[in-house]
């Protein structure tokens, strides 16, 4: 299914108008009826009823409309996630450290990276040198 048919047929189900849709889109109107009705093909039910004075959700667009604004909010999720993890704002985080810091730097430096990066799981892991 193609992503850009989707956000095309949310825009024209939340104005019933494909002008102030194209408008809301950044395209004339004669591309957006043409997405519409290759996703209607794609489907192959029709998503709207269309008159010269009104446009209107059939039943199968209603269900179509709801499904597809929470496909496009997960793929937009699915973005952010993806992003974050490119810039290591999430994941886990390995430290290890000597007995030395573990008063010292260690707490300053945890708070300081939790408060920084929140989503990432940090974990510390004592490097004791055993005694000989």
């Amino acid at each position: 299914m193609d992503h850009k048919l989707m956000q095309s047929f949310v825009a024209v189900a939340e104005e019933l108008h494909f002008g102030r849709a194209a408008a809301r889109l950044h395209i004339s109107q004669p591309p957006l009826t043409k997405q519409i009705q290759q996703l209607e093909q794609v489907i192959g039910v029709r998503l709207l009823e269309r008159t010269k004075r009104k446009v209107e959700l059939t039943e199968a667009g209603r269900v179509f409309l709801e499904e597809a604004r929470a496909v496009l909010h997960q793929t937009g999720q699915a973005v952010e996630l993806a992003r974050k993890a490119g810039r290591g704002e999430t994941g886990h985080l390995s430290v290890g450290f000597i007995d030395a810091a573990i008063y010292s730097v260690v707490p300053a430096v945890v708070q300081r990276f939790t408060e920084c990066y929140p989503e990432v799981e940090l974990s510390l892991t004592d490097l004791r040198i055993p005694n000989r």
